[in-house]
């Protein structure tokens, strides 16, 4: 009796708190300049909640396989601008390429970019609300990715991070495999997130 009544309560919910995270948290991005990473980065999350709504809807579409993508792609960006934001001791001053690679490669995920997994992430959430015909969250999706790039482009032009040391290193190399892999090669991504998606929604 539950799963009837509730089940309509429980996805209006959640796309209503998808919805107002992800336009929200895009509007701070754009104007956050630094701290909009942070925002676009919530914003990710946000549309990890549409996506969720969508499983919660239809639980044999591809709701679960987005929500697991975009999840991911939020988890390895988040992680790889912590990394990359760290300065080393006594080095604030200067600019290092790596940091600024593993920014740039961060923004790229939660924008959208191809050859990143967030493009993939993008990709399956757009396909999976437009299934339920819930167009105007695909728009906002979409429309959010784009926003972000505003932030992104803004953060390319800013000073440098300080010097990563080797293990900063290592563990910004290591993220943006976790990034860049799934862009290359989406399908690994998308068998990866079916899986997650089995156990979590079955």
């Amino acid at each position: 009796m539950s799963g009837a009544s509730s089940m309509p309560l429980a996805v209006s919910l959640t796309i209503a708190f998808g919805a107002g995270v992800t336009a929200l948290a895009t509007l701070q991005a754009i104007r956050g300049r630094m701290a909009g990473f942070w925002w676009a980065l919530l914003a990710g999350l946000g549309q990890a909640f549409l996506a969720l709504a969508a499983a919660l809807r239809d639980p044999e579409g591809a709701g679960g396989r987005a929500a697991a993508l975009q999840i991911l792609v939020a988890a390895a960006a988040g992680l790889l601008g912590v990394v990359c934001s760290r300065s080393g001791e006594g080095e604030e001053e200067q600019r290092d390429a790596f940091s600024r690679l593993g920014r740039a490669v961060a923004w790229a995920a939660l924008v959208g970019f191809p050859v990143t997994a967030g493009f993939p992430s993008k990709v399956v959430l757009v396909r999976a609300l437009l299934d339920l015909d819930w167009t105007w969250l695909a728009v906002l999706a979409l429309a959010a990715g784009t926003a972000a790039m505003w932030p992104a482009l803004a953060a390319f032009r800013s000073p440098g991070t300080g010097r990563l040391g080797w293990a900063g290193r290592a563990a910004a190399a290591a993220m943006m495999l976790i990034i860049i892999a799934p862009g290359l090669y989406p399908q690994w991504a998308v068998s990866a997130a079916d899986w997650v998606a089995r156990v979590v929604f079955s």
